[in-house]
């Protein structure tokens, strides 16, 4: 799913909203949620999941190509738990995974 097609999907379930205005609210609340994570406090959406900004701290690793050392740097990663709510409707639906997501 696009962000095209979330902004249908919201143009589509309310009466007398534009698709403009769909699209412009759509961004309005990805901008909140990317401000709210820049600042360091989590998004959590009662019934999706929680999103929460996680410091990983600088670690040895290898380039796997070439096989040599390499220093990996500390950065900050954002993660998803989940809710409880979304993992039994996914686990509910029976749906298998697709052949090009598997690893």
């Amino acid at each position: 799913m696009t962000r095209d097609d979330l902004a249908h999907a919201i143009y589509a379930r309310i009466p007398g909203l534009s698709r403009a205005d769909a699209k412009a609210l759509l961004d309005c609340a990805l901008e909140e949620m990317l401000s709210a994570l820049t600042s360091g406090e989590d998004v959590k959406l009662r019934g999706f999941g929680t999103f929460r900004i996680r410091s990983k701290n600088a670690r040895p690793g290898r380039n796997p190509k070439t096989g040599a050392a390499a220093l990996i740097s500390s950065r900050r990663v954002v993660v998803f738990k989940a809710a409880p709510h979304l993992k039994s409707a996914v686990a509910a639906s029976g749906a298998s995974p697709a052949a090009d997501d598997s690893p």
